[in-house]
């Protein structure tokens, strides 16, 4: 029997279920390609998550049914907001979802897809998370996502990203070359304010572990991305002028480490000094980056 890879951020394809799927999400697909990047649709395994800001706004689960489970947390899922979003889950509305912990799950049918994330139940779910969640580093992490789109040399590919053997969770996994005609290679990205008193004290160990984890399991990562940007390029995620498939180098030392800090206060440039001595004094694969703008290409 093959070994399991480590991790799996894409549907299977011997299933079927990835066929139906993607013809069920087109018009979900369209509708988050015109918000202006502030949502994204992330691939898991056999399931997608959609973020708002960098908050999961729904994880939405293909049954084999061939009905959607659709899971948000109950703090976005309530009131006027719970009401609408009954109105197109399952066939009787006061069945349309029940309670799993802190979450509201419901079962929603592949026709009333499109209107269970309609513009206006997204619009009101994405309040409920603005008056619930504001983390600054988040915020600024999906602007890093919203101002650097997909190009022929640079792609964030995923964002909170933990595998089978670790669940500590990468920020942001981004893959990088330095010609279009080349295979990428994987950039870790860990994002940080620069008073954040992590900048002193373990961002540069923890990324530089993440690193070496990659490293150390390159060809399930490889894959894994391969697929996963296949997936998504299949989906309409990706422009058309970017290519159907890609390459990811499998050597370890390709893997690189990236600290994005944001501020330039004494405090955050103070920070910044300290962890590139760390760096230099571990020799570890990191640059650190202080950005004014957003543009990381």
């Amino acid at each position: 029997m093959a070994k399991e890879p480590i991790i799996k951020r894409y549907f299977d394809m011997d299933e079927g279920r990835w066929t139906k799927t993607k013809k069920d999400l087109g018009r979900l697909v369209e509708l988050i390609n015109t918000l202006g990047g502030e949502y994204s649709l992330q691939l898991r395994e056999n399931y997608f998550n959609i973020y708002y800001q960098g908050n999961s706004l729904a994880k939405v689960v293909p049954n084999k049914s061939g009905t959607y489970s659709v899971v948000i947390n109950e703090k976005f899922a309530k009131d006027s907001v719970l009401t609408k979003l009954k109105r197109y889950a399952a066939s009787k509305p006061s069945e349309g979802a029940r309670r799993s912990g802190e979450y509201v799950r419901f079962t929603v049918h592949p026709d009333n897809l499109h209107q269970f994330f309609r513009r206006s139940n997204i619009d009101s779910l994405s309040s409920k998370i603005r008056a619930v969640h504001y983390g600054e580093e988040i915020v600024f992490e999906q602007a890093l996502i919203t101002d650097n789109p997909p190009s022929k040399k640079f792609i964030i590919i995923d964002r909170q990203v933990a595998d089978h053997v670790s669940k500590a969770q990468m920020d942001l996994l981004a893959l990088r070359r330095d010609s279009g005609d080349k295979p990428f290679h994987f950039q870790i990205i860990e994002v940080k304010l620069g008073r954040n008193k992590e900048l002193l004290e373990k961002v540069g160990k923890q990324l530089n572990e993440y690193v070496k984890r990659v490293g150390e399991h390159i060809k399930d990562y490889a894959e894994c991305y391969e697929k996963n940007y296949h997936q998504k390029k299949e989906l309409g995620l990706f422009k058309p002028n970017l290519p159907d498939n890609i390459e990811i180098e499998r050597a370890a030392e390709t893997v690189e480490g990236l600290v994005v800090v944001c501020g330039y206060s004494q405090l955050g440039e103070k920070a910044i000094s300290n962890l590139w001595r760390k760096v230099r004094e571990n020799g570890w694969n990191i640059e650190v980056r202080q950005v004014p703008r957003l543009n990381l290409q």
